[in-house]
């Protein structure tokens, strides 16, 4: 009976600050159409995507060439894209999808993604896209490591390469609400007082 008290306040405690973990996929950018959507700003799911220069983001159409399968979000040539959290919280990324966009050389480019850490310092990774067909884009998935407790990730489009970003998979860790710490205590004492219930009579003495 004690064993399983504590598996269930173990339990409960990990679930309280348990991560959520959205997937970004933006179908909301999604359109039919030769036309791209192009916008300042976009948000989804707690996370907020700017951009240096102004009405720089944009999404291809569903019948344009650059479209990949799904909506995806992409920016001007040599401007950098940065996502962060809306309400300023520290985030992991895990995974994310790209596709080629726009390519004036054929052939295979690298992109680089910079993570800014909450507590200094950044971390980054490289990926390669494939652009050595412009007429069927499609995304690929790729992993990030080390890309925890950020307040920021960004990335730039290349001059002669462009690509688009779709399913980024982030987590934040859940903040336990108030009355979460107070039921998780409660089952803490419960715990203690039924452990000292067990204890021998004689236990203590000499």
């Amino acid at each position: 009976m004690i064993l399983r008290s504590a598996a269930f306040v173990a339990w409960f405690g990990a679930g309280a600050a348990q991560a959520q973990q959205p997937v970004i996929t933006f179908n909301a950018l999604e359109r039919s159409g030769f036309g791209t959507t192009v916008f300042d700003s976009y948000s989804e799911a707690g996370y907020k995507f700017d951009n240096n220069f102004f009405y720089a983001l944009n999404s291809p159409g569903q019948d344009t060439i650059a479209y990949a399968g799904s909506a995806g979000l992409t920016a001007a040539a040599l401007s950098t894209t940065t996502m962060t959290r809306a309400d300023g919280a520290a985030f992991s990324l895990d995974k994310i999808s790209l596709a080629n966009y726009v390519s004036l050389l054929p052939g295979a480019y690298d992109v680089t993604f910079v993570g800014t850490k909450a507590g200094g310092g950044t971390v980054s990774q490289t990926f390669t896209v494939d652009s050595s067909n412009n007429f069927n884009n499609s995304f690929s998935n790729y992993t990030f490591t080390g890309f925890s407790k950020l307040v920021s990730a960004s990335w730039q489009e290349g001059l002669l390469h462009t690509y688009q970003v779709d399913n980024i998979r982030a987590s934040v860790s859940a903040v336990p609400e108030p009355g979460t710490y107070a039921m998780l205590l409660a089952g803490l004492g419960l715990l203690g007082f039924m452990c000292r219930r067990k204890m021998p009579s004689g236990h203590g003495k000499l």
